[in-house]
């Protein structure tokens, strides 16, 4: 993971590790286009908040100039005031949406023209402003807090400033005072690796959290979806794909409840397969097993979307049909019964054909029935179609 997050081009790689960082296994672009949409907020909110602290800050050093300075305070009023106006003209992108990607090129820019203003002003006092090397280190800080996750604009920002700074005091007489130019410079120098090391820092931690958290995230997703097919497996019979006894008795009872609120009305049917017994005794559980298979494949590809299909046991079915007339009911039920009589088997090279008796209870609101009762109707039913004429369907209203 380490080599994955150093050759993130956030924290500053090269233009050739750029391209090929989007394409480290386990490192998804789309994962890099969303982090680096995360910084570019980030560093254009923080910028928001950090150009006008430190233009207010830039602008309140009037008043040392004026008390140690007084023949330079105006004109470094004029300097101090066009460098606070061009901040804040340059971090305008951090206001925009579409510009936020532009927020950290402000950053740098603004540091580089408060720091230089204050080398000019260490030159134009011939040195004796040399003691502003710590406003120099204060932005520089100020940068850091705002850009903590670009390395490569860090370094190259603190190496600007610091050519700047050497420059200026190299030809003013600050140069010429080699101890106090000396503590100066190593105390810039000193700031410079605290900041580039911070921000080296920030951002590889920075990145790691956000790693973490996509994995949460993700773990999170993949939960979900376990959790899902597990619900989803725990209401269906594995032999026949449909619903199982204990899911569509949940079912019928929601049904009942709906039914009974709306006063509407809808048929519960039991059915199984004719002489089913003998078939298994014949040929096996293995071939009952595909037999009743199909009679649910049947179901499936017949019963429409405002019916629910249940295996109340063995070679026994449960239907619900709603939203029918007494005969669209009876029309749907042939249908079914003539698709489950179509179906042929072979075993041995002997045909097997089959067929179904169905049982019917319609369940009333007006007549008190609850969920036990509705189903004793259908299952008396239904053995009355067993001991009269197989394979007819009866209802009782």
């Amino acid at each position: 993971m380490i080599k994955d997050l150093r050759q993130n081009p956030i924290f500053g790689r090269k233009k050739e590790e750029k391209e090929t960082a989007a394409g480290v296994p386990g490192f998804p672009s789309e994962m890099l286009s969303q982090y680096k949409e995360l910084v570019d907020q980030t560093v254009a909110f923080r910028t928001r908040i950090m150009v006008f602290v430190g233009t207010i800050m830039h602008l309140a050093f009037h008043f040392l100039d004026r008390a140690v300075y007084p023949d330079q305070a105006g004109l470094f009023l004029k300097m101090r005031l066009t460098a606070g106006i061009l901040s804040l003209v340059l971090c305008a992108p951090c206001f925009f949406k579409t510009t936020y990607k532009y927020s950290i090129w402000s950053i740098d820019l603004v540091a580089i023209i408060i720091t230089t203003v204050i080398s000019l002003m260490i030159y134009l006092t011939n040195g004796t402003a040399s003691d502003y090397h710590g406003g120099i280190s204060l932005t520089l800080v100020g940068m850091a807090v705002v850009n903590g996750f670009y390395f490569w604009h860090c370094l190259v920002v603190c190496l600007i400033v610091m050519v700047t700074y050497f420059i200026a005091a190299l030809a003013s007489t600050a140069a010429q005072d080699l101890v106090n130019f000396f503590s100066a410079f190593c105390f810039m120098i000193s700031t410079t690796f605290f900041v580039v090391l911070l921000t080296r820092f920030y951002s590889i931690q920075h990145f790691k959290a956000f790693l973490h958290n996509e994995e949460l995230k993700e773990n999170e997703r993949k939960l979900e979806v376990l959790y899902g097919i597990a619900q989803e497996k725990a209401k269906v019979d594995d032999l026949t794909k449909i619903y199982n006894r204990r899911y569509f008795f949940e079912i019928l009872e929601e049904k009942i409840k709906t039914a009974k609120t709306a006063g509407t009305f809808f048929y519960l049917i039991i059915f199984d397969i004719d002489n089913f017994k003998p078939i298994n005794d014949t040929h096996g559980h293995v071939f009952g097993d595909q037999v009743i298979a199909a009679v649910a494949k049947v179901l499936r590809n017949t019963m429409r979307s405002n019916s629910y299909i249940g295996r109340y046991g063995g070679d026994e079915f449960m239907l619900i049909i709603d939203k029918a007339t007494k005969e669209e009911f009876f029309a749907r039920v042939q249908i079914i019964s003539r698709a489950i009589q179509n179906l042929e088997f072979y075993c041995n090279e002997k045909k097997v054909t089959l067929s179904a008796s169905f049982g019917a209870a319609r369940f009333d609101p007006d007549k008190g029935m609850d969920e036990k009762k509705l189903i004793e109707l259908a299952d008396n039913a239904l053995l009355e179609v067993k001991r009269t004429k197989r394979g007819e369907i009866k209802l009782i209203n």
